[in-house]
């Protein structure tokens, strides 16, 4: 089997990494729903650590892929991102797992619906992995070698989407998969049953790829950690392979950024010019001799890389740094503001014995990024995704859960946690389990969390 970059990296260091658009809404009050789970003397549903979150309601791996609560399955989930329906106002939840991504209703969030699933795809007859012609095995590296890992017998741990323009893209990681295309607006034709999706356009210029990034703005993807493409050159292909999804069902190859220059020399290197996650945004921050420019920032392994990608066929890098103990500079978010760009270290936990943080780089000048310092969480939990709403940091930690932090004074580092959630209440060890990622962008107020093995979270955070 022919793993990834990622996979490869998982593999040597009995690890592994796991893993951008938005839709902000205007305030975080809570939605006017009654929580079935309130957070009281800091426990919900007596069993979940939480402060200032109440639960509303959970969705099992099983439900999610149309099984009833007696039945079990191998599935698990990985990533998570939200849509809105501009015609009707509902929110859903699309939840990644590793075969699928299932489709959840969480307009009235205490009584979830779940409308269906979009099976994953198989490029394996174009992109061959060793023997497999006609199927592939799975990559379920950082699940390890529990019984529920070996009955994965196809798929990834890793499936990543955004939205644009009221579509999904897909892509997974560590098999053939390219990108799918979904019409989400589908989505209304459900009338009671369970729904079998199928892809509206498959864009073929890659097999796999490890998350995939977009601009909403200007109806650009990203793909990044891409290791098997047409385009790009083998070794480039693992920056930023670049498609112009503006027509969704017919996603065209636009360009790429590999920048060898931008290695900073790291225990995690997987690839020379890797890029493990990234950001793109049509820049108005402090830094005027950017300012109207197209720039990704880019979680490089061991660096922050600042690339200006405004014309497709000329990216070129603007600034990077990496910071001495960092081991695997896994994802990252601007503040709304785009003068700090905070990100999260995914290997550091575990290699380095350290406590989880989240590192504070100062972007004012593009060119010269500066490490400012880290927040301390006081937990040894391994920390995953962050993304930032109205001046807050919703950071899912895995076995720390979710932790939300008010933002102060960036140039001295300072945040503050005003609430949490833990959906893995037995420790807070530096496993890969618990919390992967979560979605605060939704105009309701609520937050949808995956965790791996419990499913999904539907959260209402009391902030006032």
């Amino acid at each position: 089997m022919r793993l990834s970059y990622f996979c490869i990296l998982s593999l040597i260091l009995f690890t592994t990494c796991k893993s951008n658009s938005t839709n902000p809404g205007d305030d975080l009050e809570s939605p006017a729903v009654t929580p079935k789970f309130a957070c009281i003397d800091g426990l919900a549903d007596n069993q979940y650590p939480c402060d200032n979150i109440d639960l509303l309601s959970i969705i099992t791996p099983e439900e999610l892929i149309g099984l009833d609560t007696s039945a079990t399955t191998s599935v698990r989930l990985n990533d998570i991102w939200g849509w809105t329906d501009p015609q009707t106002g509902k929110e859903y939840a699309l939840v990644g797992l590793t075969n699928a991504v299932s489709f959840v209703d969480v307009s009235d969030p205490g009584n979830p619906i779940v409308i269906g699933k979009l099976d994953e795809s198989d490029l394996s007859s174009k992109f061959k992995i060793n023997s497999f012609e006609e199927s592939y095995p799975a990559c379920t590296i950082g699940i390890g070698s529990t019984q529920r890992a070996k009955n994965i017998k196809e798929g990834s741990t890793w499936r990543d989407m955004k939205v644009f323009n009221d579509h999904m893209f897909v892509v997974s990681d560590a098999q053939p998969h390219g990108m799918q295309s979904f019409d989400l607006t589908k989505l209304r034709n459900y009338e009671g049953s369970f729904l079998e999706f199928f892809e509206d356009a498959l864009y073929d210029g890659f097999g796999g790829a490890h998350n995939i990034v977009i601009n909403e703005e200007t109806g650009f993807a990203y793909a990044t950690g891409v290791t098997q493409a047409d385009t790009c050159g083998s070794r480039s292909a693992t920056g930023l392979h670049i498609i112009d999804i503006n027509a969704p069902n017919n996603p065209s190859f636009a360009g790429c950024f590999f920048d060898p220059d931008t290695e900073i020399s790291s225990s995690a290197n997987v690839g020379v010019g890797y890029i493990h996650d990234a950001q793109c945004v049509n820049y108005n921050g402090p830094d005027s001799e950017h300012v109207d420019k197209e720039v990704c920032f880019s979680s490089a392994e061991g660096a922050l890389v600042i690339a200006d990608v405004t014309n497709k066929s000329e990216t070129s890098t603007i600034g990077f740094s990496g910071q001495s103990m960092m081991q695997y500079s896994h994802q990252g978010w601007l503040t709304e503001d785009q003068s700090y760009f905070l990100m999260n270290d995914e290997l550091d936990e575990r290699n380095l014995g350290r406590g989880t943080k989240t590192y504070v780089w100062d972007v004012r000048d593009l060119e010269n990024p500066e490490f400012v310092g880290f927040h301390e969480f006081g937990t040894g939990s391994i920390d995953h995704n962050l993304y930032i709403k109205d001046n807050l940091v919703y950071a899912s930690n895995y076995r720390s859960g979710l932790r939300v932090l008010e933002i102060g004074n960036l140039a001295n580092a300072q945040l503050t946690e005003v609430a949490y959630f833990d959906s893995y209440p037995e420790n807070n060890s530096a496993s890969f389990d618990g919390a992967w990622s979560n979605y605060p962008f939704f105009e309701s107020g609520i937050i949808i969390m995956s965790d791996i093995d419990s499913g999904l979270f539907i959260l209402q955070p009391d902030l006032d």
